[in-house]
Parts: structure tokens; sequence; C-alpha cells
């Protein structure tokens, strides 16, 4: 059986874009939300009526403003930009002006509230031009431009509403992001093969301001939390909470770093080990080959144990030492030697076993071992981070950065170590 035994769970874990030990430090799963302008538009216009306002103007008329077209809306630099195209018409009670179309442009400012909701704020940007500068209506000689300028708090105060509203219904955050939270709650099968159980513990929700860019509105939140991974039957679930308020950050981090203990067992080793050793001839002026070799564990190191035929007939033990160096990321066996405890002849007369380079060749084959079934572990996990379909309108996605093997235990039987992984995941929503 090989490391890949250990390293699934790992990758099932991946999908999932959580730690998964009690101890490991929370991770978030990254959730974008996505609205377009035209997607807003065709809401908008969907709702707004013609009549937009009747009422008092200047000099004692009456002003009656219209749309006339469809409303544009497009999204940067961090607002809905609104552009409104009407008529004026002017009256009183002798004389009707004939239509002046016109433009009103607004820009939306967007924040959320903890409760979930988009608050919008509308402000009045200015008219378009092309207005006439001076109409008649009977005696009266009127400005158009000032008669618009003070019909825009009205108007403005009509339409935040409406935009209000539409810009909620387009988003639809909490209907978004509640279901994720509620199943976050109940533990999930991550490997049916070996019965493998994830169970997460939300702690909280994290969003950054609301981007208004490239004609899109853009959500950025993140889902906290911790993880724990059980092998047997389902664990039971937590009461799912209510969904907590949203908490706004300047950023998001989008890393997780999920931590599991994994082991290699020395039958792994042996089967790694065996192409270099069994029948392989060491020395040069006198020589040894080795026949049968075992594993096991001695003091926190592990012992290669040979039997050789050749120059020296008999039992030979190779002690090695995994050390984990936090400064290159990796872990390899160092102070690679013979034990020398009971076999004082290895120091006079068998001193030549030490140039016979059987010391090498053992160590670089466990480095490599190692070393490459991580590296495999890596690759079939990005493969499978490329894309997970969830539901049909939830898709997760992501990419590994890597596998970092952490300090090693030597067990009988059994090398453990702390790997830690990195990477980005997200999901998205149709």
């Amino acid at each position: 059986m090989t490391i890949f035994r250990f390293i699934l769970p790992i990758v099932f874990l991946l999908l999932c874009a959580l730690p998964a030990t009690a101890g490991a430090p929370p991770s978030t799963l990254n959730l974008s939300i996505t609205t377009t302008a035209t997607d807003l538009a065709a809401l908008i216009n969907r709702s707004l009526p013609n009549k937009l306002y009747e009422g008092q103007g200047m000099l004692g008329t009456t002003v009656i403003v219209t749309r006339t077209g469809p409303v544009g809306v497009t999204a940067a630099d961090d607002y809905i930009n609104l552009y409104v195209p009407v008529q004026l018409v002017f009256s009183n009670t002798f004389s009707q002006s004939y239509p002046l179309p016109a433009g009103l442009r607004f820009k939306v400012r967007l924040q959320v509230t903890a409760d979930w909701r988009i608050v919008t704020e509308l402000i009045y940007t200015g008219l378009s031009e092309g207005l006439a500068d001076t109409i008649k209506l009977g005696p009266l000689s009127l400005k158009p431009k000032g008669a618009v300028e003070g019909i825009t708090q009205p108007v403005q105060r009509y339409l935040a509403p409406i935009i209000d509203a539409k810009v909620n219904d387009a988003v639809r955050l909490r209907e978004k992001v509640a279901p994720i939270w509620a199943g976050a709650f109940a533990p999930v099968l991550v490997s049916k093969e070996y019965n493998t159980w994830l169970k997460l513990t939300p702690e909280r929700v994290a969003m950054s301001p609301i981007r208004a860019t490239d004609n899109q509105v853009r959500l950025a939140l993140g889902l906290v939390a911790g993880a724990e991974l059980i092998v047997g039957p389902k664990p039971e679930g937590a009461p799912p909470r209510p969904l907590p308020p949203v908490r706004v950050t300047s950023t998001i981090d989008k890393g997780f770093h999920l931590q599991l203990g994994v082991e290699i067992r020395f039958a792994d080793l042996l089967a790694a080990l065996q192409p270099v050793l069994i029948d392989k001839t060491f020395g040069t002026d006198r020589k040894v080959t080795v026949k049968a070799f075992s594993l096991k564990g001695i003091e926190g190191r592990l012992a290669v144990c040979l039997t050789t035929t050749g120059a020296f007939e008999g039992e030979l033990t190779i002690l090695a030492k995994p050390v984990y160096n936090p400064a290159e990321n990796t872990l390899t066996f160092e102070e690679v030697d013979f034990d020398t405890r009971d076999a004082g002849w290895l120091v006079t007369t068998g001193s030549w076993l030490f140039g016979s380079g059987i010391r090498g060749t053992i160590k670089d084959k466990l480095d490599s071992a190692v070393a490459g079934q991580l590296a495999e572990a890596r690759r079939k996990a990005d493969a499978k981070l490329a894309s997970v379909r969830i539901t049909d309108r939830v898709t997760l996605s992501g990419t590994l950065s890597g596998l970092s093997p952490g300090p090693a235990t030597v067990y009988d039987d059994r090398l453990t170590l702390q790997v830690t992984a990195r990477g980005e995941t997200g999901i998205s929503l149709k």
C-alpha cells in the first residue's frame, strides 16, 4: 500500500478548502458573487415607470419629467452610474412648452450592513448637454437648466428606493450565503472507501468592500471555519447556528492552511529501496552484496538492517534520522551511518565499508521516495481542484501552491509526519 492511502484524505479536504485538525489555524473558503450592469439595468427598466415627477417648477409653472428610454447602467470606479433619458414639459395657466429632451446623471454608492442588506446612496451628478438655455412660455422667459436643478431632489427621492430594491434583487446576498452557511454544519463524507468524514465548525463570514468595476458589481466573501477529520461512523453534526452578521474587512485571506498527520509505512519504503539494494554490490577493492534487508525503528531513527555476502558475511545496520528543514521546506534523512554500538570490528577491520557508497545510496533513495510521493500527491490534488461541481449552480475550483512536510516521528513500523497544504480555493455561483 502506498502513501496515497494517507494522502487521499488530504485531497478530499482540499476540495472543501478547510483545515483538517482542531489544532490547525482556521482557513477561508472564498465565495464570489457577481452581477453585471446589464442584469441590473434590466431589473431597473422593468420597474421604473415613465413618469418620474410632476410638480411645481419655477415662476409658478408646473413641470412634468417623463422617461423617454431605457436607463443606461455602467459600473466603474466602485460606483454604479445611471443615465436617465427624460423629457421636460413646462406649463402654466396659459401655455405649455414643447417637450425638452435631457438626460439626468446619477451615481450609486454601495455598502453592506451587518444584517446582509446592501444599502445604496443615490447621488445626482449633473445634467446632460443639449438642453436649451432659455425657452418662452407665454410672456415668461424660463431657464430650463435652472428648473431641472430644482427638481432633481424630488426625482432623486423617487428613484432612490427603486434603485435600492433592484440592486438587492440583483445580488440576493443573504439568499446565496445562508444555504452555504447552514450546510457547512453537516458532516461531509469525503472518502467512501476509507469511511472518512469532515466535520466543520463555521466561525464567521467576512466580506471585503463591494467593488464596481468593468461593468460588474463584485462581492468577495470568505467563510472562515475550522474542521476535524473523523474516520469511522458518521459523526453527529452540530445544530446550524443562524447566519451571523457579516464583517466587512479591507481584505480577505484567499488561502487555506490544511494540516494533517501522514503515515508512511515501512512497507512502502521497502518497496522503494529494493531496486537499489537487493543483489546490488558495493565497494571497490573489497565488496559486499546485499541479499536481504528489513526496516525498523530504533530510538527515533530508521534502521536499515542488511544481510550481506562477499567481503563481509552477516548482518549490518545503518541508521538514518528524518530531519525537517523549515528553511528549505524539505524532509530528508540525515546522520546516515552504520550502527557501531555492538560492532567494534567495524571500526577496525571493517572500516572499508564506510567508503563503499552504500550509505549514500540508502540516503538518496529514502529522500527521493518521500519527496516523489508528496509531489505526486500534489499533482493529483491539483487535478481534482481544477473544477469540482457541487450542484448544478455551485462549482468549487482552486489551485494548490505546495505541500510542506513537517517534523517526523519514527515508530516500529511506520514514519509519521505533519503535512501542511497551502493554496487558494473558491466557490462560484451561477
